[in-house]
């Protein structure tokens, strides 16, 4: 049977009739939904704009230069101030913070004054001539042992070796004279304070020093065991070139040697960092 075109007209009209309210509804309800996706992604885009903004201000403020500078900038001479103690400042801070390139080994070259605490008295030694003046040479090796946690600088363990000459002429029982000699080998640690940059204190709290005297005592003997103790101040010229002045005093017990052999020693030096 056919179904003729006015036919179909009149059933998709009574179809519309019957079910267009509900078409109209559901369009609505899509429209409605893709307004608010619209204004959803809106407000995103508004976030994402405000979030640029504020990293813009952060980048313009991280790369201008602070007031002080723009104003050192500004006044020529100011500018070259500012710049001079940014640079002492910076090797103050390398000084002390750069250890880690820092030269840990030192070997010094001295010489200077030795003074003995009394003339060595024995049957040898006639009082009337003794003399307690003389002058050293001497050389020490210093190797970098480890930093101390408290204050980050260094310790040292040294070997030094010195012989010093007293000068003045001593009369010998036997009516010959000569001159007192002290030959000295210590072992000790030197503490070195780096936190005034160049200028570098340091201390030898207690070490152990074997000395050899010429001419032998009563007993004959020559070898005597004791301790030194001292301190000083270096200036770095170079990373590899140090001055300095260092005092020691070196104690010894007299059972062996039966004379007095303690004595002071004060020494400039240079010293060589490798």
């Amino acid at each position: 049977m056919q179904i003729r075109t006015g036919q179909l007209a009149v059933l998709l009209l009574i179809f519309l009739a019957m079910n267009g309210p509900a078409v109209a509804q559901d369009i609505d309800a899509k429209i409605k939904r893709l307004e608010d996706l619209e204004a959803r992604i809106d407000a995103k885009i508004k976030k994402l704009e405000e979030m640029e903004a504020k990293l813009d201000v952060r980048l313009q403020r991280a790369s201008a230069p602070a007031p002080g500078v723009q104003r050192a900038i500004a006044d020529g001479t100011d500018g070259m101030l500012a710049a001079g103690a940014a640079s002492v400042a910076g090797a103050a801070v390398a000084a002390h913070a750069g250890h880690e390139g820092d030269s840990i080994h030192q070997v010094i070259f001295r010489g200077g004054y030795t003074h003995l605490s009394r003339p060595a008295q024995s049957a040898i030694f006639t009082g009337a001539k003794n003399d307690t003046d003389g002058w050293n040479v001497g050389a020490v090796i210093g190797v970098k042992l480890i930093r101390d946690p408290f204050f980050n600088n260094p310790i040292f363990g040294e070997v030094s070796l010195d012989f010093s000459r007293i000068t003045g002429n001593t009369q010998f029982a036997l009516g010959k004279s000569g001159n007192q000699s002290l030959f000295r080998v210590s072992v000790a640690p030197k503490y070195r304070i780096e936190d005034f940059g160049r200028i570098q204190p340091w201390i030898t709290p207690i070490g152990l020093s074997f000395l050899v005297n010429s001419p032998p005592s009563d007993s004959a003997a020559y070898l005597t065991v004791g301790g030194t103790t001292g301190a000083g101040i270096e200036y770095l010229l170079h990373r590899n070139l140090s001055v300095g002045l260092g005092v020691n005093y070196n104690f010894y017990d007299k059972t062996s040697n039966r004379i007095n052999t303690n004595h002071l020693s004060v020494t400039p030096y240079v010293g060589v960092n490798f």
